[in-house]
């Protein structure tokens, strides 16, 4: 995303009654490679559009400068750890990763994160064994505040994995549910300023908007957004592409309106 794009899309937040809950950086790419990442951060913070800023992030482009300035605007920092040395990384990625670095490098940012929370994860197709899990936690037990193993599951559309084990994200089983409340919580923007409801329509079948024609409360209160929601409430989501074949609520998501999806509706209508 573009510098004057981002913008426009953080005065556009500005909009809304209330601070909205969360500005999370992250979707269909690795933030770190924006080279207006800082001054996009800066900007958000001074205008505090949020009362939470979080930033996804791979780690592997850590470096000097970043670790020194991103603690300055962001609330948490998320670093999705891929294995547990440099073979894991090209077995499970096909990526060749400096291991050592990565480690020095979270490390450090742990050392300089001020009030910044630093949670790290991995996925438990790294995680084969007991003492996988051991060297996992002593690696980076210390140099986080918040440190989770986070199960593969088959959730996207569109994309068939070996994943589908029925177990949550965060362990215990799979739940369910009628009505997506992705859609009732958020928005995604994506690069471009088109807007989908979810990040899990990276195909962009439901595009509800875009904020260069429109602001981002127009797009949240819009007759789209607004048919969609309708549709699920109604017990509709079967019908509805890609929610049908979505399981982001089902195994990551403790939220659950199911039951108040009759009240829901009539507050809509």
């Amino acid at each position: 995303m573009g510098w004057e794009m981002f913008k426009k899309m953080t005065d556009d937040l500005l909009a809304f009654p209330e601070k909205i809950k969360l500005l999370r950086i992250c979707g269909n790419g690795e933030p770190l490679l924006n080279k207006d990442i800082i001054r996009m951060l800066s900007y958000s913070r001074s205008k505090g559009v949020a009362d939470k800023i979080e930033l996804v992030t791979n780690g592997l482009l850590l470096n000097d400068d970043l670790i020194t300035r991103l603690p300055k605007y962001l609330d948490r920092i998320i670093i999705s750890i891929e294995g547990l040395s440099g073979d894991d990384y090209w077995r499970i990625s096909n990526v060749k990763v400096d291991f050592e670095k990565l480690i020095s490098n979270i490390t450090k940012l742990y050392e300089n994160r001020c009030k910044t929370v630093i949670h790290i994860k991995i996925n438990s197709e790294a995680i084969t064994s007991d003492k996988s899990r051991g060297d996992f936690f002593s690696l980076f037990g210390d140099y986080c505040d918040e440190i989770y193993i986070e199960n593969l599951v088959d959730l996207w559309p569109q994309i068939n994995t070996a994943y589908g084990t029925g177990r949550c994200r965060w362990g215990g089983d799979a739940i369910k549910h009628a009505v997506c409340v992705q859609i009732f919580k958020g928005l995604q923007v994506q690069s471009d300023g088109e807007v989908v409801p979810c990040c899990v329509d990276w195909l962009r079948v439901n595009i509800i908007g875009d904020i260069r024609d429109n602001t981002l409360s127009e797009i949240w209160r819009g007759e789209k957004l607004r048919k969609l929601q309708t549709q699920h409430l109604l017990g509709n989501k079967p019908a509805l592409q890609p929610c049908k074949n979505c399981a982001m609520n089902d195994y990551c998501d403790s939220d659950n309106i199911d039951q108040y999806a009759a009240e829901c509706l009539r507050r809509l209508q």
